[in-house]
């Protein structure tokens, strides 16, 4: 079995630096689970607020979770055949190529060149190498901790018991510790500089023109971006969209189109605000799974309004909107020119509704919007 041993504020310490809402210390045992750790040994003051919820997120995650005070506990928890991954304190470990390096069969350290790796803040070995902040060491060796002092601190007497013992090392490309995602981080305003660096990495690039996605990703991304620290951000945002979408659609059963329109126009990108957070939440190697799907919930709101909006026979009221719907969901599916993504972007669609609507009739604008999605699918087969 592999265990990791991760760092925690010792007693009269504050809390360690935050990257986007969680400490260094949960983005470690973010980085251990995935590399097949199911134990975590934290290493400070178990009773602190940081070191308590770490234990409720190793739980809830299924990992058994222990804090020791002292080095020499060490081997009394880990088995002479188990394996212990030993990450460096204050290292944000999010590097694929390390954590494939780690994965791997057999015990090993992981080092980098000398001169990058001292100036990144990482231990100088000698000087060719210096320390990568990771390694993974066989527990028959832990029990050399014992002829050490009791209050030595475990990681670096790791590594000097790994070097005397001469583990084999794997080398991390230099060019890792260039893109933050492998970088010791060790006061909160190194933190505070990394978040927006980490939140750029961890969205993707989206272009102006599909107008209320890059707004969301600005809002993630720009002053707002401290809301990923607050607990109920996300659940509020939810509750907002599910509340703007529901009133658009009680002001077309109220007969007030335009206003319904323009609620629905507002809550695209709240619930775009809601989905980059979502990615957030669960960089960088989880998956937003099916929240994404939410996005049809605004077709379906649009769909709805678009048929109460419209006051004629049945089959007047259902087909404009339904074309309206089922082009944009074909346009989803396609590429487009820059100059057409508007239109893939359901917040300028209701707002190209509710404006024709207020100078025209719902019925018209409904159709003026088909038409417009629909000759966008025409074209770019054209061009």
């Amino acid at each position: 079995m592999r265990a990791a041993l991760i760092a925690i504020p010792q007693p009269g310490e504050g809390l360690s630096p935050m990257i986007a809402g969680k400490t260094i210390a949960h983005r470690q045992l973010l980085f251990a689970r995935e590399a097949g750790c199911r134990s975590v040994t934290a290493f400070g003051n178990g009773a602190s607020r940081e070191g308590i919820e770490l234990r409720h997120a190793a739980e809830r995650m299924g990992l058994k979770f222990q804090v020791i005070s002292s080095a020499h506990a060490l081997p009394g928890i880990i088995r002479d055949d188990d394996s212990l991954m030993v990450l460096q304190p204050e290292l944000l470990p999010e590097s694929r190529a390390a954590l494939e390096l780690l994965r791997a069969e057999g015990d090993r350290i992981l080092v980098v060149s000398a001169g990058p790796g001292a100036s990144a803040g990482f231990e100088r070995v000698d000087l060719d190498r210096a320390w990568a902040g990771a390694m993974t060491i066989p527990g028959h060796l832990l029990g050399k901790l014992s002829g050490l002092p009791e209050d030595i601190a475990p990681h670096g007497a790791l590594l000097r018991i790994a070097l005397q013992n001469r583990l084999p090392e794997a080398r991390l490309a230099d060019d890792t510790l260039d893109d933050g995602g492998w970088a010791v981080i060790p006061s909160p305003e190194k933190a505070a500089a990394q978040t927006l660096a980490w939140q750029r990495r961890h969205l993707q690039e989206t272009s102006p023109a599909r107008i209320s996605r890059w707004i969301a990703r600005s809002l993630a991304t720009g002053p707002t971006r401290r809301l990923l620290d607050l607990p109920y951000i996300r659940p509020g945002l939810l509750a907002l969209a599910a509340l703007l979408t529901g009133g658009g659609i009680a002001a077309g059963i109220y007969e007030r189109p335009v206003l319904g329109f323009a609620l629905i126009a507002l809550a695209v990108p709240v619930l775009e605000f809601f989905l980059s957070l979502g990615k957030l939440a669960v960089a960088p190697f989880g998956k937003s799974k099916h929240w994404p799907l939410l996005r049809f919930g605004i077709d379906a709101a649009l769909l709805a309004l678009g048929i109460l909006a419209i006051d004629s026979l049945a089959h007047r009221s259902i087909f404009p909107p339904v074309v309206l719907i089922s082009a944009l969901l074909l346009l989803d599916r396609g590429d487009l020119p820059t100059w057409l993504e508007p239109l893939r972007d359901r917040m300028v669609i209701a707002v190209i509704v509710a404006v024709v609507a207020a100078l025209a009739t719902p019925e018209l604008a409904i159709m003026l919007a088909g038409l417009l999605v629909l000759l966008a699918n025409i074209i770019p087969s054209r061009s």
